[in-house]
């Protein structure tokens, strides 16, 4: 079984869910929606983009509210059409962090090609640092987009985490995951990270649901769906609620309406009943960081 939960407590048949949301901070309408959804308990923690336009009023909220389970969303891009941001570690083009407009990049591929290791890690560990400052009480350090869990920078991710005595997002990569890998470098550079990574003293992810970005046509059943065939061990589903408004719409109109989707699922008594009736245990990555 999953050697961490088994520090924690739990037995291998275990269901042990985290209802993660992502992308708290990036825009007014997703603020709103986010501390909705932890008030109303279906969701177990989020976390937040520091890089963002409305970091301040999220991080303002969880001062005001500091039960709330909140981390990090460490970005490396900004990949919206015209809303975006820039690094908060450097404004030196010669950094790598930036394209041409100023802002980070666009696309994870980009970023990867782009960003010098020492860059990226000077990068992560001040927005860490900025929320720390904002009085945020950091619970954990995830990525947005997935980049900061790319090889190349997940040394300094695992470092980081340890730095500040937050467990960190990380899948549970073995090499039979490995194995159906085409990437040679990629496969290389997870195995030699594999070999760092005592599971009895990370947590590590058994399974990670990633495909909520998208419509249904009703997605509290296609939630109920997912929960209901979750298997013993560590999972973590991942969703991004915003309210639906005008901002939402200019900024993403290819996502706005599952993103509404999302807030309305995870405000609803019938999904929350279904997850509290469900033979399994709810936690956030606070319950985590406390058997670090």
């Amino acid at each position: 079984m999953n050697p961490y939960l088994k520090k924690m407590g739990f037995k291998e048949s275990d269901k042990v869910l985290i209802t993660h949301i992502d992308d708290i901070g990036f825009c007014h309408s997703a603020n709103i929606a986010a501390f909705e959804c932890l008030e109303f308990g279906a969701a177990s923690c989020g976390s937040i983009i520091v890089t963002a336009p409305w970091f301040l009023e999220a991080a303002a909220i969880c001062r005001d509210h500091p039960r709330y389970d909140v981390g990090v969303h460490l970005t490396l891009t900004s990949e919206y059409a015209t809303y975006r941001w820039s690094a908060l570690s450097s404004r030196d083009a010669e950094t790598g962090l930036m394209d041409a407009q100023g802002c980070l990049w666009r696309t994870a591929r980009e970023a990867v090609q782009s960003i010098p290791v020492a860059a990226a890690e000077s990068e992560m560990r001040r927005q860490i640092e900025v929320a720390l400052q904002a009085g945020i009480d950091v619970t954990h350090i995830d990525t947005h987009m997935g980049t900061v869990v790319h090889p190349k920078f997940l040394g300094s991710y695992l470092k980081l985490a340890d730095e500040f005595a937050v467990p960190a997002f990380l899948p549970n990569i073995t090499r039979e995951r490995l194995a159906q890998v085409s990437d040679p470098e990629f496969i290389e550079a997870y195995e030699h990270i594999i070999d760092q990574v005592q599971t009895e003293a990370v947590p590590t992810l058994d399974e990670i649901i990633t495909e909520t970005l998208h419509a249904e046509d009703n997605k509290i059943a296609f939630y109920k769906e997912l929960i209901g065939n979750i298997k013993p061990g560590l999972t973590h589903l991942l969703f991004h609620p915003a309210k639906m408004a005008e901002e939402l719409q200019a900024i993403t109109p290819d996502s706005c309406a599952w993103r509404n989707a999302d807030y309305l699922c995870f405000t609803d008594p019938e999904l929350k009943q279904f997850i509290d009736d469900s033979d399994l245990t709810l936690i956030g990555y606070r319950e985590l960081k406390a058997h670090l």
